[in-house]
Parts: C-alpha cells; structure tokens; sequence
C-alpha cells in the first residue's frame, strides 16, 4: 500500500511495499521538503532585517554591537515596503546610516527618540537580481545532485542486497522501478518550481530559456504546483513580524 506525504502542497510519494524504496523515498522527501524554503529565502526582504548582522562600531572607546543599540523593523503598507530603523543612542548613528547607504536604501528622518529612520525598500537592481537568478540556479542544481545521489545509493544498495540473496530478483525489481519513479517525481518538482520562482523574479521581463522549460510550462497549472508558495507574501511578513512583537505568556510552575 502506498501512502502520500504532503510537502508544501505537493504530494511526494512514499513506497511502503519494500523496505529500500521506502526508505530511499523518504531521503527524497526530505530533499524537497528543505528545497522549498530555500527557494523563499531568494530574494526575501527579510534579509533587510540582517543589515546590521555582526555589524561594530566604537562608543567611548569600547567596540559596541550596533543591534544592541538599534532595531530594525519592516513596514508593509499596501504594496509598498519600508525599512524603518530606531536608533537608540546618536554615538552609533553616523555608522549606520553608513551602512543603510552600502544597502542602497535612501532614509530619512523622522523621529527623534528614539532616532527614527525610515526609507522605501526598492525593486532589486540588475546585478542583484543577476545574483538571485545565480543562486536560484545553485540551489536547484545542489537539490538535484541531492536526488541523484539517493538514487544512486539505493540502487547500488539494492543491487548488493540482490547479489547476497537478501532480496529476490523480482522484488529488487519493483523496488528498483518504485526508486526511479520517486526520483523523477521530485526531479519534476525541482525544476517546476525553479522555472516557478524564476517567473516570480523576473516578471514581465521573464522568457522561455529553453525547450525544457517550455515543455514543463504546462505543469505551472496543475493545483499541487499552485498551491505551492516559493515567494513569501506580504500577509506572511505582516503575520511574522506580529508574532516577534506579540508577548510572551509565561505558563504558571
């Protein structure tokens, strides 16, 4: 009997009938399963949040860390998104309106205490978003080195089993065809969904690259590749940065 593990709104399919398909469909699971949040992570304004990761700068002579002293917070409205940043003490100021500057984010003030920093997010530029499309590719071709690399060991373990009269020809087999089948399911989604997240970058300047895209095209339309996000939405940012605001209840000992 075979079973259907969800994975983000796609169905990647589980072989239950043989202890090595079964368990070469899991390490493929779980290759889509890490694949997909990767492909949210491209191109995801939450990186402006990290500006001022491992970011120093001198206070009265001592090496301080600039997110001890100021915070960052992206704001949503409509369509529109902002980088709005609190300065809490002005000897850190000059540093990070440095470091704003090196982001490419026009800022201007508007609060005084704590210092308020506020500037639109803007569309990513050529080169940033020739380093996106790079990165989409690496991680899509990381990911299908990944699924072969688990077929690969499955087949030679079954291959193995086979020759030591642990499995039967005939069941080696099936379980061989089950492992080819799982792997070029998740091959497919791999790459539906790089072309997917390729559209979403790219927009109204997106073209067909090749013939392979054009032939996966179609599969865009199917509902388990809908349903299927591999941009974050404005709601889902709105939704996080409330969760970090929202307090913490304390359960009673």
């Amino acid at each position: 009997m075979n079973e259907e593990l969800e994975v983000e709104g796609h169905l990647i399919e589980i072989i239950e009938e043989d202890s090595y398909a079964e368990a070469a469909s899991h390490r493929i699971s779980d290759k889509i399963t890490a694949y997909i949040p990767q492909l949210l992570e491209i191109g995801s304004i939450k990186q402006f949040k990290n500006l001022f990761y491992g970011e120093r700068t001198k206070v009265d002579e001592q090496i301080r860390v600039i997110s001890d002293f100021a915070q960052i917070e992206i704001e949503i409205i409509g369509e529109t998104k902002w980088i709005v940043v609190d300065v809490y003490i002005p000897e850190i100021l000059e540093r990070v309106q440095e470091i704003l500057v090196e982001a490419e984010l026009e800022m201007r003030q508007t609060g005084e205490d704590p210092i308020k920093l506020r500037g639109q997010i803007p569309n990513p530029n050529d080169t940033e978003l020739t380093v996106m499309l790079d990165g989409l590719d690496t991680t899509a071709s990381r990911t299908l080195s990944a699924i072969n690399s688990v077929k690969g060991d499955a087949l030679s373990r079954l291959r193995s089993a086979m020759d030591k009269e642990f499995i039967e020809p005939i069941d080696a087999k099936e379980a061989g065809i089950g492992i080819t089948r799982v792997h070029a399911e998740a091959t497919e989604v791999v790459k539906v969904l790089r072309l997917k997240k390729r559209m979403e970058l790219l927009g109204r300047r997106f073209q067909i690259s090749s013939d392979e895209e054009k032939g996966l095209m179609p599969k865009l339309e199917q509902e388990k590749y809908i349903e299927i996000a591999v941009t974050e939405s404005l709601e889902t940012v709105k939704q996080e940065q409330a969760a970090e605001k929202a307090p913490v209840e304390v359960e009673d000992a």
